[in-house]
């Protein structure tokens, strides 16, 4: 725990630094054009200078939920993204602050939901909890205990670091379509995040009780919750896509006046949301995985969703569909992986069985 908490420190410092220092290169390699570049970069470096907040407020809620303090990690995280929402509307409405206002409400919100979490860590300390010690005296890490910490973290970080290399990818064949296509993507895709995220966060949230049950040898208890859990996640994921595909325009319409973009969103969500369904399936089978610490297994859908099948997905699929082509790059390539993961977790469970 406190290797994790100073280790995610030192690595947001790092990254604020070298983000300040690559600035415009990066706001350029992630598909910014003449006309966004300034918004790009007003973006980009509050975002970096909030950078260890943002890393450490990540890393807290998954550090809390593993010692099982489920209440605080929750409160954190809504605290965090509440405050955000409120200076949003703030920093961009009253005082009109565009884009930077935008990231520097992230930025803040992250370091209200830290400070947060370091108070809840110097209490449980104060109660005797020797596991929540901030000293920096207990910042030894050892090579076997790094080793099992970069292990298990490197799958849940490649899968952020791989969806930030693959929407860029995808950003810079949209913008050949000119920047109302980016526009357009940009509110079509915020709106997938939402089955997106929860798929997610279902999936994470059963993989410490996954990995109870297979440290404590509770194989059929174990094959349920995941069963269950892939089941509920289609479920969501189902009723996402037939309320996007219902509605696509009038949600477009909330974030947009254009009626041309409006349509476009539209027809851009309903494309993104055919695969909706399938995160229950693919995000389910990467936490199990996780869970039972196989790393390789969980690393490769990873590599495989974000990478080995979409980057060539979206070239193929830009030469024979065009700009619609590019948005369907995501169900197309979901769908196969969804087969994939499958396969990879009945071959798992017989070897179990």
């Amino acid at each position: 725990m406190n290797f994790c908490v100073y280790a995610m420190a030192i690595a947001g410092i790092v990254t604020l630094v070298l983000g300040l220092i690559f600035l415009q290169p990066l706001a350029k390699l992630s598909g910014a054009d003449a006309d966004n570049i300034a918004y790009t970069c007003d973006y980009l470096k509050w975002i970096f200078i909030g950078a260890p907040f943002i890393m450490l407020a990540n890393g807290f809620v998954h550090l809390f939920r593993s010692v099982g303090l489920i209440k605080e990690s929750t409160v954190g995280l809504v605290l965090g993204n509440g405050i955000n929402m409120i200076l949003d509307y703030i920093f961009i409405a009253f005082l009109g602050c565009g884009t930077a206002g935008a990231a520097l409400a992230t930025s803040l919100g992250f370091a209200c939901a830290t400070i947060y979490y370091i108070v809840c860590m110097m209490r449980e300390e104060y109660r005797g909890n020797s596991s929540m010690s901030l000293s920096p005296k207990r910042f030894l890490p050892n090579t076997a205990m790094v080793r099992r910490v970069v292990s298990i973290g490197i799958p849940g970080a490649l899968i952020i670091v791989l969806m930030s290399v693959s929407n860029i990818v995808l950003n810079n064949y949209i913008s050949l379509y000119g920047s109302d296509a980016v526009a357009s993507y940009g509110i079509a895709y915020k709106l997938n995040m939402i089955p997106i995220l929860l798929s997610v966060g279902l999936s994470q949230g059963v993989a410490p009780l996954v990995g109870y049950c297979y440290g404590g040898n509770e194989k059929k208890r174990m094959s349920d919750i995941v069963r269950y859990t892939i089941l509920y996640g289609i479920l969501m994921g189902a009723v996402f896509t037939a309320v996007f595909m219902l509605f696509g325009k009038p949600l477009a319409a909330v974030f947009l006046q254009d009626e041309a973009l409006i349509k476009q969103t539209g027809a851009f969500l309903k494309i993104l949301c055919l695969s909706a369904p399938m995160l229950g399936v693919i995000n389910m089978v990467t936490s199990y995985f996780q869970a039972l610490g196989k790393a390789v297994k969980s690393l490769t859908i990873t590599v495989l969703r974000n990478a080995v099948l979409f980057i060539p997905g979206v070239i193929l699929l830009n030469y024979f569909g065009k700009l619609n082509g590019v948005i369907a790059a995501q169900p197309v390539v979901e769908t196969i992986l969804t087969i994939i993961c499958i396969f990879m977790y009945v071959k798992e469970m017989r070897t179990h069985s």
